[in-house]
């Protein structure tokens, strides 16, 4: 007879950390601070963009924000009630001069535009004096599909390259330049496979997108990767851990494999010693050389949102600070966590003129933004 098996003790985000059997992400000689003593950066900004309103728009998530010839724009997905995926939601967003005072949002794009049912997870992307949108968009066959638009900025719509579209991939992470001149998008392949999305050079409209092996026996679920553009065309996936049994040690750290030449091949997907909750990581690089990657923590779950850093010449990440931690206000109106502890998830960030600007859905009903000076992260 098959014995059951046995639920295995969680470990906390310090003894993960410092587990040298696990791929190093983390230094594990450096103690990794448990949420009591993560400190919060010594200069930091809170901005709610926008809240979910009685009667009108209750769920929102996948903020993303950049900046495009004088404004901040920023854009999210809507429901009026509920997360729906493939049916009835729509991208809404705004703008800014100076990140603190937001215009009234608009609807950017709804069913049955491009022939959709369903329009989210945005993301925006300024380059070459043109402002790219990377919108999923759901039709009747209820598989996502990544497609491209661009912002006339005369009359505020935005244009479809029909052309440059990516059946089946889900973008959650920036472009990135790599240092053989194409850009890289981290994401998924639908639900299950990590996967990452690789410009023809300079053309952001021609991508073709590159799918992680897992390991056997590894079944992931919304692996929503981000990309650690390392340099010399070497990258790091960070996945989202499976969530599925919670007995299984890959539900308390990332998910990571690594490429050499720029995407193209990856190793399977191992697990590593960086802690991280079932929530989507964001990664990027800063102007002073540190590396980020901003996640929802082991411990706190969604409650507790934090950037990690290298040194400024890169490696592992060796330092971490607090971005947004408390479980209050309840949500208040999102009808399917009515009531719970608020999230602080989903980031979105970017740099612009000396701040990191960090977006992020609260409770998955408002649209916050957390602004910080590179100067006191670039520890």
């Amino acid at each position: 007879m098959t014995e059951p098996k046995q639920a295995r003790q969680k470990p906390t985000s310090t003894e993960l950390a410092a587990d040298t059997s696990l791929i190093p992400v983390w230094d594990p000689a450096v103690p990794f601070p448990s949420p009591q003593e993560m400190l919060d950066p010594r200069v930091v900004t809170h901005v709610t963009v926008e809240r979910a309103k009685e009667g009108s728009y209750h769920y929102l998530h996948e903020a993303t924000i950049t900046w495009h010839h004088g404004l901040f724009y920023m854009g999210w997905a809507n429901h009026r009630t509920r997360e729906t995926g493939d049916h009835d939601e729509l991208i809404r967003g705004c703008t800014s001069p100076d990140a603190i005072h937001w215009s009234e949002p608009e609807v950017w794009a709804e069913a049955p535009f491009v022939n959709a049912t369903s329009h989210n997870h945005p993301l925006l992307f300024s380059h070459n004096d043109t402002l790219y949108g990377f919108f999923v968009v759901w039709r009747e066959e209820h598989v996502p599909c990544t497609e491209l638009f661009i912002l006339d900025e005369d009359t505020g719509k935005w244009e479809w390259l029909q052309e440059s579209s990516l059946p089946r991939f889900v973008p959650f992470c920036t472009p990135q330049r790599m240092d053989n001149g194409n850009w890289i998008i981290g994401g998924e392949n639908h639900w299950d496979r990590a996967a990452v999305a690789i410009s023809d050079g300079d053309d952001l409209t021609r991508w073709t997108m590159v799918s992680i092996p897992p390991p056997e026996g590894l079944t992931l679920f919304y692996p929503e990767c981000a990309v650690v553009n390392r340099g010399n065309n070497n990258l790091l996936v960070v996945c989202r851990p499976q969530q599925r049994d919670r007995t299984l040690p890959d539900s308390w750290s990332a998910p990571v494999a690594e490429s050499r030449d720029g995407g193209r091949t990856w190793s399977t997907l191992g697990l590593s010693n960086f802690p991280l909750e079932t929530s989507q990581p964001f990664a990027g690089r800063l102007s002073t050389g540190h590396q980020y990657l901003i996640t929802n923590s082991m411990d706190e779950a969604r409650c507790l949102l934090t950037i990690a850093l290298t040194d400024a010449d890169g490696g592992l990440f060796r330092h971490i600070f607090k971005v947004r931690h408390q479980q209050w206000p309840r949500i208040r109106l999102f009808a399917n966590s009515l009531g719970e502890p608020t999230q602080w998830a989903y980031p979105n960030a970017f740099e612009h003129e000396g701040n990191l600007y960090i977006a992020y859905s609260q409770g998955k009903e408002d649209c916050a933004l957390t602004i910080i000076p590179v100067e006191v992260l670039a520890v």
